[in-house]
C-alpha cells in the first residue's frame, strides 16, 4: 500500500486513475447494496441476466444464487417461474 501512496505522489497520472478506480468500485458496491435491499430475487436475476446475457451457461446456479442473495432452491423457484411465464 506504501508504494502504491508513494506512486500517488509522484504521479498525477497515477493518482486521478486510483481515484477513478475507487470511485468506480464504490458506485459498483453501492448498486449491489441498494438492489440487495430495494429489489426482489426474481428482479435481481433478471437484472444479472440482462447485464450477463449466457452467465448461466458459464457460472454455476449456486454462485449465481450466492451473488443474488439467496439459497438454491429459491433460484430455482424463481427459474422455473419464469420459464412458465415463457410458456
Amino acid at each position: 500500500v506504501e508504494q502504491l501512496y508513494r506512486l500517488y505522489a509522484q504521479s498525477h497520472g497515477w493518482e486521478r486513475f486510483g481515484r477513478r478506480l475507487a470511485e468506480q468500485y464504490l458506485v459498483t458496491q453501492q448498486a449491489k447494496a441498494e438492489s440487495l435491499l430495494f429489489q426482489s430475487a426474481e428482479q435481481r436475476y433478471l437484472g444479472l441476466l440482462a447485464q450477463f446475457p449466457g452467465i448461466t451457461n458459464r457460472v454455476s446456479l449456486g454462485h449465481i444464487a450466492s451473488y443474488l442473495g439467496i439459497k438454491g432452491p429459491s433460484l430455482s423457484r424463481i427459474r422455473a417461474q419464469l420459464g412458465r411465464e415463457q410458456l
